[in-house]
């Protein structure tokens, strides 16, 4: 065979040998466990509405517990693509400032599916794999409520919005291999989510709209049980 023939059939044997490589290497996995949400919230005051005392209406909002769950595509032992997922929880939200007599004032559920693209290192000891990853946020705010509290630190019955957001988000975590198919994972995650927050009052003599933007700075512990196939 000349050589100018063999070239090409080296390339094309070589691309098919690394093809069957990576189909050979890839898995899935899906998991399922607990999520602990430290919130970590700060927003200014808000703005609007008749004059308040210093330092103004300010808000908290609670941190929250909650069931995570996911899908992890690998396409090669350490490269993985994988969607975060979870039941939406909700969030308590009290008044601080001049609205801290007042207690809790509203609550509001969040859902935050998140992509990550993972690197997962070499065994740390025996079955215990560190792995870290990048990606996407994008939290949706619903059922934003008022409380009784809530509605008579504003005057009266109150409608809550607030906006959706994106933004990057990175964990960390460590994955250890209960056997070939099972494993217990424990992550680490952040997300940078904003939100502008509006809150309008009606009154006796008209609506009353107040506004602050929240940043939530999350930090999200979770352990889940996770199954290869």
């Amino acid at each position: 065979m000349k050589f100018r023939s063999f070239v090409p059939h080296l390339a094309l044997a070589l691309g098919l040998s690394l093809a069957a490589g990576l189909a050979a290497a890839q898995t899935h996995s899906v998991y399922l466990g607990g999520v602990f949400i430290d919130v970590r919230a700060k927003a200014p005051a808000l703005e609007g509405g008749p004059a308040v005392p210093a330092p103004g209406g300010l808000l908290e909002v609670g941190d929250a517990s909650t069931t995570g769950f996911g899908y992890v595509y690998h396409a090669t032992p350490e490269w993985s693509v994988e969607v975060a997922l979870g039941i939406p929880p909700r969030h308590k939200v009290y008044g601080r400032g001049f609205l801290e007599p007042f207690g809790q004032i509203s609550s509001v559920k969040q859902l935050p599916p998140t992509v990550f693209v993972n690197y997962r290192f070499g065994d740390l000891l025996p079955r215990l794999s560190p792995f870290v990853g990048l990606g996407l946020n994008y939290t949706k705010f619903s059922q934003a409520r008022s409380t009784a509290s809530g509605d008579a630190a504003s005057g009266g019955s109150t409608k809550i919005m607030l906006d959706d957001s994106w933004g990057l988000a990175a964990h960390a975590g460590l994955s250890y291999a209960i056997d070939k198919n099972w494993a217990l994972v424990g992550t680490v995650a952040t997300a940078k989510v904003k939100s502008d927050m509006k809150a309008v009052t009606s009154t006796r003599t008209g609506d009353v709209t107040r506004t602050t933007t929240i940043d939530f700075r999350p930090i999200a512990y979770t352990l889940s049980l996770g199954y290869t196939f």
